[in-house]
């Protein structure tokens, strides 16, 4: 079996030529066609295996390769001639896909067709295969363009991998994507939108630095599809899960700062808040649009505008209903500048850079080799996290025992430790498989003190948005529509403090699963 390390980057096809134009090297161009095979029930995929038949130039291969096996790039391979056109049961009893298999038969998913223009590039000690593919996917009458560019690492340090990679983006905007061409041509055959959030799956035997390396590498998959998502079909819910991915990367950076405080990890962590922030308006746009302003649209005491009123109180609520469209059509417009916003964001130079930045600290970046880190990296991942738990659990059981006394401020600090333990849980968790029903209470309860003191910060965060928004579009109306919506500011702070006291107790109540 052979490793490869790639980078694999989505272009769009008129950048072509500039990618091509910044490679030297030894050319060749071949037509790449392939079918790609499972079983009825797609067992492959699921154990993470995609299986092809692949005829080129150079005749007809058989390829199987699994899920990410090493670094971040890092994919297990196992190829070989064959004849026929459909896949050797001899060549892949020789394979783990074996007992996935288990005598199951094997059928045509989707196919692909691929035009391959490579070069071999030798730049600082390294051999860099570049591949260009353009073309197409297809499963039956459906089809998706193929337009990617692959850096793969034949000889030679990673670092300059990533440095190529880097020369690249500064010309041509390249999008770093973790989604094999497999991957997508599942979704296209079974007409799948988005594709759930990668997970890492850690040992029980594996160390601190295998660990972060494998949540790292899901972090980042995360990341680059949520944004990729973002980027073709933007929503609500998808800028939640961008702003989500860039959250939860950077808390994974801060739980494992013993590791993560080199320069290199701390411009990631900037960059991700960056992003985080970039998205921050949408985000809370969405959620007062939602929360807020819809359900009083859509209540049923509001009333209809388009008949004479009856009665000083019908005209009462149509002067509302008025002011509720002015201040709805306010919002709209601030919603349309935040996403545009947001999408200047993922299109950015920066964002790319970032990507980039982040799989090369992964990959390559000094903390991997460093010998005065040796024990960090070496220390089991198990003792590692339920210290890093122990901590914040302590922390936050110490700082909210009087929520009532806290400021604002203070209890927003508490949400986010709340938040980073959560991802902490939901990274680390799987190293204490022992009590399963005792982590999901905690997790339960953890949750719940989130929740509770994010909606005493959104309560205290309405008011200026509503504000803000209403003197954007000097409406009077709009203006008393976001007086009246943001009304009863300290009776509603009182109930939520209640119920995050509640909260809190059950949480300082809820024991440890490790």
């Amino acid at each position: 079996m052979d490793h490869e390390i790639e980078l694999k980057f989505l272009i769009a096809p008129e950048a072509s030529d500039g990618v091509l134009a910044r490679l030297e090297g030894r050319e060749a161009v071949r037509q790449l066609d392939a079918t790609y095979f499972d079983t009825v029930d797609h067992a492959l995929r699921k154990a993470g295996f995609g299986l092809r038949i692949r005829d080129g130039e150079n005749g007809r291969k058989q390829t199987l390769k699994s899920a990410s096996s090493g670094g971040v790039f890092a994919r297990g391979e196992w190829e070989s001639a064959v004849d026929g056109p459909e896949p050797d049961r001899d060549l892949l009893a020789r394979t783990p896909a074996a007992r996935v298999i288990n005598g199951d038969a094997l059928a045509p998913v989707f196919v692909t067709r691929v035009k391959r223009v490579t070069r071999l590039v030798e730049r600082d000690g390294a051999t860099i295969e570049a591949a260009f593919d353009q073309g197409e996917l297809r499963a039956d009458d459906r089809r998706a363009e193929v337009s990617e560019l692959e850096l793969e690492l034949k000889a030679g340090p990673p670092r300059v991998l990533f440095d190529l990679a880097r020369d690249l983006a500064a010309h041509v905007p390249l999008r770093l994507s973790l989604v094999s061409k497999a991957e997508r041509g599942y979704a296209l055959a079974l007409g799948e939108g988005d594709r759930p959030s990668a997970e890492a799956t850690l040992a029980a035997e594996a160390s601190t630095g295998e660990a972060l390396q494998a949540l790292g590498r899901a972090a980042l998959d995360r990341l680059c599809a949520a944004a990729e998502a973002l980027r073709t079909r933007p929503g609500p819910e998808r800028v939640h899960k961008l702003r989500v991915a860039a959250r939860r990367f950077r808390t994974l950076l801060s739980t494992f700062k013993t590791l993560a405080g080199a320069p290199d990890a701390r411009h990631v962590k900037v960059e991700l808040k960056w992003l985080a922030g970039a998205l921050g308006a949408a985000r809370d746009l969405d959620v007062f649009i939602a929360d807020v302003w819809r359900p009083a649209v859509e209540s049923p005491l509001a009333t209809d505008q388009t008949r004479p009123a009856q009665d000083p109180l019908e005209a009462e609520a149509q002067d509302e209903a008025r002011a509720l469209a002015a201040f709805g059509k306010a919002l709209l417009a601030a919603q349309t500048d935040a996403y545009a916003k947001a999408g200047q964001a993922v299109d950015s130079a920066r964002f790319r850079a970032l990507a980039i930045d982040a799989a090369a600290w992964l990959e390559a970046g000094a903390w991997t080799t460093d010998r005065r880190l040796d024990k960090r990296r070496a220390r089991p991942a198990a003792d590692f996290a339920a210290n890093a738990l122990d901590r914040a659990r302590r922390q936050i059981r110490k700082d909210g025992r009087d929520l009532a006394a806290l400021s604002p401020e203070d209890r927003h600090h508490l949400r986010i430790r709340g938040k980073k333990l959560r991802y902490a849980v939901e990274d680390l968790g799987g190293l204490f498989p022992d009590h399963p029903k005792r982590r999901a209470r905690f997790v339960t309860a953890t949750k719940a003190l989130q929740d509770a003191l994010g909606l005493l910060t959104d309560q205290a965060g309405r008011e200026v948005l509503a504000r803000e928004v209403a003197l954007s579009c000097d409406d009077p109306e709009a203006a008393f529509a976001a007086g009246r919506l943001t009304a009863g500011g300290a009776e509603q702070e009182a109930a939520l403090l209640a119920e995050a006291q509640g909260a809190y107790v059950s949480f300082a109540e809820a024991k440890r699963f490790w």
